[in-house]
C-alpha cells in the first residue's frame, strides 16, 4: 500500500487534472458556439425562445435619425422592428451596481471589427451625412436580448425591450438604397362626424402593384407617375372621382409622414365628399427591383367619407 500522504498527492494530482479538463471541455464548448439562423420576424414573434442566444440575422436594415434597425425581407414588422446595438463596449466589474441591465448585457458582447464591419461604418457615416433614413442589406450575428420581461392582465409576457448586440457584420452591401415601408395597414375605422359615412376603398392587390412594378422599367408604358407619392394618390381619388388626375393633385393637402410612407387628404368642391389616401414603397415588391431605388409608390390604404349636407 502506498503511504497516505503519497496517496493524497495523487487524488490532488488527479482532482487538478480532471478539473483542468472540464475547464478545458467547458472552454471549447464555448468557443464552438454556433450561431441560430433566424429573421427578424421570427426573433420578434419567439422572443423568449432565443433569450440570450448567440444569432445570425439576415436582414434589411434601415438607418438614420433615431433609427438602427433591422427588417424581415418577407414578413412586414407585425411586432415591431428589431433594435439593433453594437457591441465591443464592455464594462468595469466595478460599475456593475450602477449600470442599468441593458448596459451590462451588452458589454458582455465582444465586437469583431473586419473589412465588413468597416464597410457597414461607412454606409453608416453616409446615412449620417444624409440625414435621413437609408437601406442596406446585411447579416448580423449577435447576441439576443429581451429587456426585462412585464406580464400583463391576461397573463401574457411582454418584452418591451428587444435588441440585438451585433458582434459580427457579415454580407453587407456595398451601397445605400432607398428605405422600404414595413408597417401593417391600419385596422381602426375612420371616425366620422355625424352624417357622414366612412367607407374603404379596395387598394389594387399584391399581384397588381408586381405588374406594375414590372412595368415601371418599360419605358413605352408611360408610367413614371409611380415615382411620385403625390401623384399616385392624386390618380387614385382621380380613378374614383371620374376628374383628371391633375385637378386632383393641385387640391391635394399633404399629411402625416414616415419612413416611405406618406398621406394626403382632398375634398370635393362642395365638401360633401373626402379622401384620406395613404401611398407607400412596399417591401414586397423589392423582389421585382435591382434596389430599394426602384420600388415605385402605390395607394397602402384609402378612406371616402360621404356626408349627407354641409
Amino acid at each position: 500500500m502506498l503511504p497516505q500522504n503519497l496517496a493524497t498527492a495523487r487524488h490532488r494530482k488527479l482532482f487538478l487534472a480532471l478539473l483542468l479538463l472540464f475547464a478545458s471541455t467547458s472552454w471549447d464548448v464555448h468557443a464552438q458556439e454556433r450561431p441560430w439562423t433566424v429573421s427578424p420576424c421570427e426573433l420578434l414573434k419567439n422572443p423568449g425562445l432565443y433569450l440570450e442566444s448567440l444569432v445570425s440575422v439576415p436582414g434589411l436594415v434601415l438607418y438614420g435619425p433615431n433609427q438602427f434597425t433591422s427588417h424581415g425581407y418577407d414578413c412586414a414588422d407585425e411586432n415591431g422592428p428589431l433594435r439593433l446595438v453594437f457591441g465591443g463596449n464592455p464594462s468595469d466589474p466595478k460599475d456593475r451596481f450602477r449600470l442599468s441591465q441593458s448596459r451590462l448585457e451588452d458589454s458582455t458582447v465582444p465586437l469583431k471589427k473586419d473589412a465588413d464591419y468597416e464597410t457597414l461604418q461607412k454606409l453608416i457615416k453616409s446615412a449620417d451625412g444624409a440625414g435621413q433614413v437609408r437601406m442596406l442589406r446585411a447579416t448580423l450575428t449577435g447576441r439576443f436580448f429581451t429587456g426585462q420581461a412585464v406580464g400583463t392582465k391576461s397573463g401574457e409576457i411582454k418584452y418591451p425591450n428587444p435588441r440585438l448586440v451585433i458582434s459580427e457584420v457579415e454580407l453587407v452591401s456595398n451601397r445605400l438604397e432607398d428605405p422600404v415601408d414595413f408597417t401593417l395597414v391600419p385596422q381602426a375605422p375612420a371616425k366620422t362626424a355625424k352624417g357622414c359615412t366612412a367607407t374603404e376603398i379596395e387598394v389594387p392587390s399584391r399581384d397588381e402593384e408586381d405588374k406594375l412594378q414590372r412595368l415601371s422599367r418599360e419605358a413605352s408604358e408611360n408610367l413614371g407617375y409611380l415615382n411620385d407619392p403625390k401623384a399616385v394618390a392624386a390618380r387614385a381619388i382621380a380613378d374614383r372621382e371620374d376628374i383628371a388626375p391633375v385637378d386632383v393633385e393641385s387640391n391635394l393637402t399633404p399629411g402625416n409622414e414616415a419612413t416611405a410612407l406618406k398621406s394626403y387628404s382632398w375634398a370635393s368642391s362642395d365638401g360633401l365628399r373626402t379622401y384620406a389616401v395613404t401611398v407607400n414603397r412596399p417591401y414586397w415588391l423589392l423582389p421585382g427591383t435591382y434596389s430599394g431605388d426602384s420600388v415605385i409608390w402605390v395607394p397602402k390604404h384609402i378612406t371616402k367619407t360621404t356626408c349627407a349636407s354641409r
